[in-house]
């Protein structure tokens, strides 16, 4: 069983990955602080297109020193929230702070007002996903340090994830992700620079999809809403959970390529292995009465099992007798 525990140790494994990415030689470069912040300043509101432009003439000053301060900074939010106790303690708000600080300044609010976006190019951005995490493992006073994920969302806990594709959705609707050759094109791109088998499967899925781009976006805009609402019906919510990590994986391969680690340029391993961890943080336990699926929120599953079993907790032997000593 995935505990909230685990859960959280592997945000901490992927913050680690991140910070050993950013100490790749090429993310020491002024080159690089100015293709990212710059790319993602396009279509940014005036008020975070400013603060954009502010945080890259900073950076593209002393960019050894501040890509330092950022790997460090990623280093040890995995560490604390791998060594638990008082660290991962201080490190849960900071995960949320961090991530909200990259993806409006490094991602751009994940390319969201940025023309032709989509799941195939890295939106809605992992960072914002990090956050989510974060708040859906960070347990409550009733769930204790093993007990299942729901955080301190309570009963919002879905709204991450229907967030999340929801903005895939939406953003297939978007004019450009309609033209005939685009989808197709970008897949095939993707495969750039990439080892040779993630190339050669990106090759054969874009010439597949060809210049049917438009099909192609009304059925990933389709999938993504039924991913999006059918978890929120609670006897569908394992297989609709299961299909959004299965398509998101898909997705992470085929056209997000890992988000380019393999190729030397990633800072972090796209939207998929995050979307997969808030699937899993979302999947609901068997209620030990009756076997139901539990809600994800622990307190609330266990009012609902006692209106619907008074007494029920009363019958349970709490201390078997041995036949032994009978």
């Amino acid at each position: 069983m995935l505990t909230r525990r685990r859960l959280e140790m592997a945000l901490g494994a992927l913050w680690l990955l991140d910070g050993a990415l950013q100490l790749q030689p090429g993310m020491f470069t002024s080159t690089f602080f100015s293709n990212t912040l710059g790319m993602a300043n396009m279509g940014l509101p005036g008020p975070v297109s400013r603060l954009d432009f502010a945080m890259a003439d900073a950076v593209l000053w002393h960019p050894v020193v501040w890509n330092a301060l950022f790997a460090g900074m990623q280093l040890a939010l995995g560490v604390a929230l791998l060594r638990g106790g008082l660290p991962t303690r201080w490190a849960r708000p900071a995960s949320v702070a961090w991530a909200l600080a990259v993806w409006v300044v490094g991602e751009g609010l994940g390319g969201m007002f940025m023309g032709g976006s989509s799941v195939l190019n890295g939106a809605p951005g992992p960072a914002i996903l990090y956050a989510f995490v974060t708040l859906l493992v960070w347990p409550r006073a009733d769930t204790g340090a093993t007990g299942r994920a729901g955080g301190v969302l309570g009963r919002w806990a879905l709204a991450p994830w229907t967030a999340l594709w929801m903005a895939v959705a939406l953003l297939e609707v978007a004019g450009p992700n309609h033209l005939p050759f685009v989808p197709g094109a970008e897949i095939r791109n993707g495969g750039v620079g990439e080892p040779a088998p993630l190339a050669a499967l990106n090759h054969a899925v874009g010439r597949l999809v060809g210049f049917h781009g438009a099909q192609f976006a009304v059925a990933l805009g389709l999938a993504a809403t039924a991913v999006a609402v059918l978890p929120l019906w609670r006897p569908v919510r394992r297989p609709a959970l299961a299909a959004g990590m299965v398509l998101i994986s898909f997705l992470g391969v085929v056209g997000g390529d890992l988000g380019g680690i393999l190729t030397g340029s990633g800072t972090d391993p796209g939207v998929a292995p995050l979307a997969v961890l808030l699937g899993l943080a979302l999947w609901p336990a068997r209620d030990p009465v009756g076997g139901q699926l539990a809600d994800v929120t622990p307190a609330h599953g266990r009012a609902r099992r006692e209106r619907a079993h008074p007494g029920a907790a009363d019958r349970r032997p709490r201390h078997p007798v041995p036949v032994a000593a009978r």
